[in-house]
C-alpha cells in the first residue's frame, strides 16, 4: 500500500508536470530524465506486512483505493513523460536545422575583424584615428589621401566587448554536436588582441572558454550522450610540441622531436603521441587550458612585451557515445590562437627571434592561400603546404 506521505509529492510532481506543459520552450531532455528517475524511485504498490491492518471494511476500502488513484496518478505522469520528452526531441530537430539553415545563409567561411581601443600605458596623445567603420565596412585611411576599404561579415568597434565577439561565434561552436567540424582562429599582427580574444582574463574570458562552457551545457540539455576529449599543442618554428607534457623553457634547450601528422583510414588528420585527455565537465577542461597555456612560447618584442611566437592550437572532441557503432562519429572543433604576423624588416629581429617570425608568415601565407583557395571554389585545395591548415 501507499501511504499518505507519498502521494501528497506525487499528486505535487503531476500538477507541476502539467503546469510545464504550458512552458515547453524551458525544457530540456536533462529535466526529463530527472522526472524519470523521480517517477522510479517512488514506492512500490505492493501492500506492507508490517502496517497495521485497519479494523472497518471501510477503511480498507478507503486505503484500496487511494492505492488505485496513486497508481493512476503514476501511470498518466509517464505518459506526459514520454509526451514531454518526445516533444523535447523535435524541438532539438527544428533547433539544428534552423541553425544550420543559417550557417548556409552565412557561408561556410566567415571573416570578422574586430578593432582594438588604446590600452592602458599606450600615450594617445600623437594618435590619430585611421579606420572608419559600420556593421560590415572598414575604410582604412594610409595616407593624407589615399584610403582602402574592406567588406567583412562583421566589424567590432573599439567599445565591443566579449560577448558582442561570442554571440557571432557561437551558432558555429554549436554545430558541433550536430555532427560538424569547426575551426575558429584569431589572425592578426602581434599587439592586436589575438590572445585576448581567444583566451580573455578571468573578468572577460574569451572565445575559448566560453565555447568550452557552451558545449558541456548544450551536451547536458541534449538528448544524446556524449564523450569530451581535450588536447593542446603549439606549432614552433614549424614543430608540433604538445602543451600538455611538460618541457624545459630554456632558450639554450634543443627543441623537443616534433610530433608527425599523418591521414587515418577515414581519410582524417591524426597527430601522433598527442595527449588527449577524457574530460567530463567545463571545469575540467578549463583546468587542462590553463596547465597549457603555462608551456606556450612566449617572448618580448618591440610590439609585445609578451608576443605570442608560436601558433596555439586548442582541439575539443565529442562522440556521441550512444549512437550505434555504426553510425558513431568524432567531431571536432580547434580554436586556434596564431603567432603574431609583423614584416621581418621593421621587427629589426636577429637570430632566433627573425626565425621565428619567418616560421609564422611562412605558415599565415599558407593558410591565406587555402583560405583563399576554399571561398574560390577551387578544385585542389593546398591543405598540406603548411602544419596549420594541413591539420584543422
Amino acid at each position: 500500500m501507499m501511504n499518505m506521505d507519498t502521494r501528497k509529492p506525487v499528486g505535487n510532481l503531476a500538477e507541476s508536470i502539467r503546469s510545464l506543459l504550458g512552458l515547453k520552450a524551458n525544457l530540456t531532455s536533462s529535466w526529463a530524465d530527472s522526472v524519470s528517475d523521480i517517477i522510479k524511485s517512488l514506492p512500490s504498490e505492493e501492500p506492507r506486512t508490517d502496517r497495521i491492518k485497519p479494523a472497518k471494511s471501510e477503511t480498507t476500502n478507503s486505503f484500496d483505493d487511494e492505492e488505485v488513484n496513486s497508481g493512476t496518478i503514476i501511470l498518466k505522469l509517464k505518459d506526459e513523460l514520454a509526451a514531454l520528452t518526445a516533444y523535447i526531441n523535435q524541438l532539438n530537430i527544428q533547433r539544428r536545422q534552423v541553425l544550420n539553415e543559417f550557417l548556409d545563409l552565412k557561408g561556410n567561411i566567415r571573416v570578422f575583424c574586430r578593432i582594438r581601443p588604446i590600452t592602458v600605458g599606450e600615450n594617445s596623445s600623437h594618435l590619430s584615428t585611421v579606420v572608419t567603420l559600420d556593421s560590415s565596412n572598414a575604410l582604412l585611411k594610409l595616407a593624407e589621401n589615399k584610403s582602402k576599404r574592406y567588406s567583412f561579415d562583421k566589424v567590432f568597434h573599439p567599445g565591443s566587448s566579449q560577448d558582442d565577439v561570442f554571440l557571432e561565434v557561437e551558432p558555429v561552436i554549436k554545430t558541433a554536436l550536430d555532427g560538424y567540424n569547426a575551426c575558429i582562429f584569431a589572425y592578426g599582427q602581434t599587439g592586436t588582441g589575438k590572445t585576448y580574444t581567444m583566451e580573455g582574463t578571468p573578468d572577460c574570458p574569451g572565445v575559448v572558454p566560453r565555447a568550452m562552457e557552451v558545449l558541456f551545457k548544450q551536451a547536458v540539455d541534449s538528448n544524446h550522450a556524449f564523450l569530451f576529449s581535450f588536447s593542446m599543442l603549439e606549432i614552433y618554428l614549424g614543430n608540433l610540441k604538445d602543451l600538455l607534457v611538460p618541457q624545459s623553457t630554456k632558450v639554450t634547450d634543443p627543441l623537443p622531436p616534433s610530433l608527425s601528422v599523418h591521414t587515418d583510414p577515414k581519410g582524417g588528420i591524426e597527430i601522433d603521441n598527442l595527449v588527449s585527455i577524457q574530460v567530463s565537465d567545463f571545469n575540467q577542461a578549463l583546468s587542462l587550458y590553463r596547465l597549457g597555456r603555462r608551456f606556450r612560447s612566449t617572448a618580448s618584442t618591440n610590439s609585445n612585451i609578451a608576443s605570442s611566437i608560436s601558433h596555439c592550437m586548442i582541439r575539443i572532441t565529442m562522440t556521441c557515445s550512444d549512437a550505434p557503432e555504426r553510425r558513431r562519429e568524432t567531431n571536432k572543433i580547434w580554436m586556434v590562437d596564431l603567432g603574431g604576423s609583423e614584416r621581418v624588416l621593421k621587427t629589426k629581429a636577429s637570430g632566433r627571434r627573425l626565425e621565428e617570425g619567418k616560421a609564422i608568415n611562412l605558415s599565415l601565407s599558407a593558410l591565406g592561400d587555402v583560405i583563399n583557395a576554399l571561398q574560390r571554389k577551387r578544385r585542389h585545395i593546398p591543405y598540406r603546404q603548411q602544419k596549420i591548415p594541413h591539420i584543422c
